[in-house]
């Protein structure tokens, strides 16, 4: 196989990339390497949809022979995370020679970065127990923010992340699973020799990644970033005798909204762990994001790391939140550098999240490069992109 090819899966509204990568020996010997990035999916009233994992991961097992040469979870999303363990149960296993996980996930991670402990942590007691948060079943998005963050909510919560999490612990061996971030030297930590992989995002410390708390009713004037207002006032509880109806839902609002902000901040903490992976084969240099919010894109743009590429994994789903106009132009610039073809990926679906997929968002990549997406395809097929290896 001469060209590198990159497929997508549609999952949902999840992500699965599968990478591989043609790489030549001293002695000329061809060998096709396999990197595979995440595997989830979180969709309305589908139980997650588990079923479409069986063929996707079939697909891959048949394209890499149940073996994978490094698989990464970017971060901790059950949209992330959640689908190999689900194929796995339905009899579709696939294994790793070597594992890469977002820094954070490491069991201990907190309690060595005591700053990102305790930014989480205040969230966390403004949020009180989320168990609680089940009263507000109506509230559609706040029950999906709930879900899609439940390992960092509590454990307790229906949703077993921290499952899906312990068998990608599993998928290699001990001494090849690797916590990465944007520090972490990667030398022997993977089997690439003529590809260049680099980590250009997450920071080892994530705590620049939470947002302000919100205290009080005071702070929930408004409906969190990309979330609809909350639900309609028979969604709320009965006031208590003698208070006024009025002022009491009021009150009851304004605390759910407060709440859903906060919760939203946990999310962006969460996207913005995100492993960012540059890859670099025959002349052609590949963007994988994760969910990136704006957050880990300013710091990578502060940094100096991001280069312009052939191809962007579009962050976040095409949210409008996962990838920043101002720094487009450090990837995908308007003034194209060596006149090749470029490429933009955005694995997504329609009618799970108010502004995700955002059009202006994919506009954007439309306008510098040629826009693949999953929903082009049935549930569980995939897009695909080839790049062929430039003569020396």
């Amino acid at each position: 196989m001469d060209d590198l090819v990159v497929r997508a899966y549609n999952v949902g509204f999840g992500d699965a990339v599968l990478v591989s990568i043609p790489e030549r020996s001293v002695s000329g010997r061809e060998t096709t390497r396999h990197l595979l990035i995440d595997v989830g999916n979180l969709l309305v009233g589908e139980a997650n949809a588990d079923d479409v994992f069986v063929d996707v991961v079939r697909d891959i097992v048949d394209r890499t022979g149940g073996v994978v040469d490094l698989y990464v979870m970017t971060h901790e999303h059950l949209d992330h995370v959640q689908g190999l363990l689900a194929a796995a149960n339905a009899g579709v296993k696939l294994t790793a020679k070597y594992a890469w996980l977002t820094g954070s996930a490491h069991p201990q991670y907190y309690e060595n970065h005591p700053d990102a402990e305790k930014k989480r942590r205040s969230l966390l007691e403004v949020i009180g127990d989320p168990r609680n948060l089940k009263q507000a079943d109506s509230d559609i998005w706040l029950a999906m923010m709930v879900k899609n963050n439940s390992l960092t909510l509590d454990r307790g919560l229906a949703v077993k992340t921290a499952d899906y999490i312990d068998h990608l612990r599993q998928l290699a061996p001990k001494a090849r699973t690797h916590y990465v971030d944007r520090t972490t030297d990667t030398a022997r930590k993977h089997p690439f020799k003529e590809t260049r992989i680099r980590i250009l995002a997450p920071e080892e410390d994530t705590s620049s990644y939470y947002g302000r708390v919100r205290r009080g009713p005071s702070f929930a004037a408004t409906a969190a970033d990309d979330g609809p207002p909350g639900p309609a006032v028979e969604g709320l509880p009965d006031p208590p005798p003698g208070v006024d109806p009025g002022a009491y839902f009021d009150l009851v609002r304004a605390r759910r909204d407060g709440l859903r902000q906060n919760i939203r901040e946990i999310d962006k903490a969460n996207n913005n762990t995100s492993v960012v992976l540059q890859i670099e084969w025959s002349g052609w240099r590949l963007l994988f994001t994760g969910d990136a919010e704006l957050r880990s894109w300013q710091q990578m743009h502060d940094l100096g790391v991001l280069q312009p590429v052939h191809l962007v994994k579009i962050s976040h789903h095409g949210s409008h939140n996962g990838t920043l106009d101002d720094h487009i132009e450090d990837v995908l610039p308007t003034a194209d550098d060596d006149g090749r073809e470029r490429h933009a990926i955005v694995s997504t679906h329609d009618h799970d999240w108010p502004s995700i997929p955002d059009e202006d968002t994919l506009k954007l990549y439309r306008d510098r490069a040629t826009l693949h997406d999953t929903r082009e395809v049935a549930r569980g097929s995939h897009i695909e992109v080839r790049f062929r290896r430039v003569a020396s």
